[in-house]
């Protein structure tokens, strides 16, 4: 059975990011259209689906404190050395 209070609330998270979307990265708005496509109709949540909404949400957030344009700035490459083994 549905928990429909899980889903509702999910499906404000979904919309609060819908709302964002325009500050969103390509891999963050890759899985929101994912999410919301997924959940359409009511199902019972997974939690790796909820973590990640939560997660996409806290970094739109946590952006908000920086002058990051995702459209225009080189997004971040970590380059390390290679080890032989």
């Amino acid at each position: 059975m549905v928990k429909l209070v899980a889903y509702t609330e999910f499906k404000d998270a979904l919309e609060q990011a819908a709302a964002v979307e325009e500050a969103l990265l390509p891999n963050e708005l890759e899985m929101l259209h994912s999410l919301i496509a997924k959940y359409g109709e009511p199902l019972d949540l997974d939690p790796f689906d909820v973590t990640a909404l939560e997660v996409i949400l806290r970094n739109v957030e946590v952006r908000k404190g920086y002058r990051i344009d995702v459209k225009k700035d080189p997004a971040r490459v970590i380059d390390l050395p290679r080890v032989k083994e």
